[in-house]
């Protein structure tokens, strides 16, 4: 899987005749997260390919950096000072910079050296990929002159020792999501490592079509609790449908190391 970051600016005034573009920020990297396993007093190696996607050669940044999600499930990037918590300092990377010929990659290195007194629990950081020293490059139409930028977040999980995701549905009912009456679990993870919920559920509406849901695998970290959509999977060639309640729905919402049977209602 493979994240793509391309920022090509168009400026369009009323006031010109045509529109100017301008080079920007283009990288390519993979994978976009990782997932890990340490122990206390182990070093944990990874590498992210790292690709200039422009036609020119391009420099980037890279450096570390603390990330929470937000409530729409967004993530959202700390400033360059350590978060209370932070795991940070437990990573090395190969070097600060990186210079790359057009449509070129490099395989960038990694470590994480987990703490012998660690705890257990999980570590969570990003590397991020930002414009280098050509970050000062602007775009110019009639002396105004327009930044150009741009970032990718490869997502990082440690988990340390045993911990593990405890996940519990408190609620199952139906919300407007994106302007559509959609079925949704609020989820609590008890748990010292995010869980990410899976599953199918089917069902009918007064309508009495048969409709099929799957549930987005969206994570939740420990401590943190959720509304998580499910959404209408129809089959290949038809289109979601408006749902009529109440929507009667059975199956089950699976995690790792636990699940949680459905058979209700919705109103």
């Amino acid at each position: 899987m493979r994240i793509t970051c391309s920022l090509l600016t168009t400026l369009l005034c009323f006031c010109l005749s045509s529109a100017v573009h301008a080079a920007g920020f283009s990288a390519m990297v993979s994978p976009p997260r990782f997932e890990l396993q340490g122990r206390p007093g182990e070093v944990i190696r990874q590498i992210v390919t790292i690709e200039n996607g422009a036609d020119i050669a391009a420099s980037f940044a890279i450096r570390t950096a603390d990330w929470d999600l937000a409530e729409d499930g967004g993530v959202t990037i700390h400033p360059p000072e350590l978060q209370p918590g932070s795991c940070r300092p437990w990573a090395r990377l190969e070097r600060r910079a990186i210079r790359l010929q057009p449509h070129f990659d490099k395989r960038f290195r990694f470590e994480i050296h987990v703490p012998a007194e660690a705890p257990e629990g999980e570590c969570r950081l990003a590397i991020l990929v930002e414009p280098g020293d050509d970050r000062d490059v602007l775009a110019t139409a009639r002396n105004i002159r327009f930044p150009i930028e741009g970032r990718i977040a490869v997502i990082i999980y440690v988990r340390i020792g045993d911990a593990k995701p405890q996940l519990e549905v408190r609620e199952l009912r139906l919300e407007t999501v994106n302007g559509r009456l959609t079925p949704v679990v609020r989820l609590h993870n008890n748990g010292t490592a995010h869980g990410r919920p899976e599953g199918f559920l089917e069902g009918s509406d007064t309508s009495g079509q048969r409709l099929d849901f799957s549930i987005a695998t969206t994570p939740v970290l420990p401590g943190q609790t959720r509304v998580i959509p499910i959404w209408q999977t129809p089959p290949e060639g038809t289109g979601r449908v408006d749902l009529q309640p109440p929507l009667k729905v059975q199956g089950r919402i699976e995690w790792e190391g636990g699940e949680h049977r459905v058979d209700t209602v919705l109103e």
